[in-house]
């Protein structure tokens, strides 16, 4: 997808190709034998994730951002924009990992269908290894899968 815009000099009219502002990716991976829907906007500067049941359900999402501290060190700022906080953990926790691995603002929203709570480790895995696949996140992989590991 190429958009364009269009520039006047002197009574001309040109069309000039610019890099897509937005680019969307949809994918649905089975996990354990239960299918879960992955769905990924891709912007310059931030990234919106979904993740949960091929049902569709939007019931917790959650925002992150990487922070600088006057001591010139970073951390991540996270809060919840939709559900609870005790809701919303699994998009909290993995917006955090997601911004504070990749610099970027970043909208997750995680909705495992019920009884499937357990696979939100191999389910970040997988989004993880997506957004590294098609370059939204830089770095090397497996620290992120390290550190989730750890959990």
């Amino acid at each position: 997808m190429i958009n364009s815009t269009t520039t006047r000099a002197m009574g001309e009219a040109s069309v000039v190709a610019t890099e897509p502002r937005l680019r969307h990716d949809v994918f649905v991976a089975d996990v354990r034998g239960v299918s879960l829907a992955f769905e990924v906007y891709h912007l310059r500067e931030q990234l919106f994730a979904y993740v949960g049941g091929v049902d569709g359900r939007f019931a917790d999402c959650a925002f992150a951002a990487k922070a600088r501290t006057t001591g010139g060190s970073g951390g991540v700022a996270a809060t919840t924009l939709l559900g609870t906080e005790v809701s919303a953990r699994a998009s909290t926790d993995c917006a955090r990992r997601l911004a504070l691995r990749s610099g970027k603002s970043i909208v997750v929203s995680v909705n495992l269908p019920a009884g499937a709570e357990a696979l939100q480790d191999e389910a970040e895995k997988i989004l993880i290894r997506h957004l590294r696949e098609t370059h939204a996140i830089e770095g090397d992989v497996r620290e992120l899968e390290r550190a989730l590991g750890a959990m």
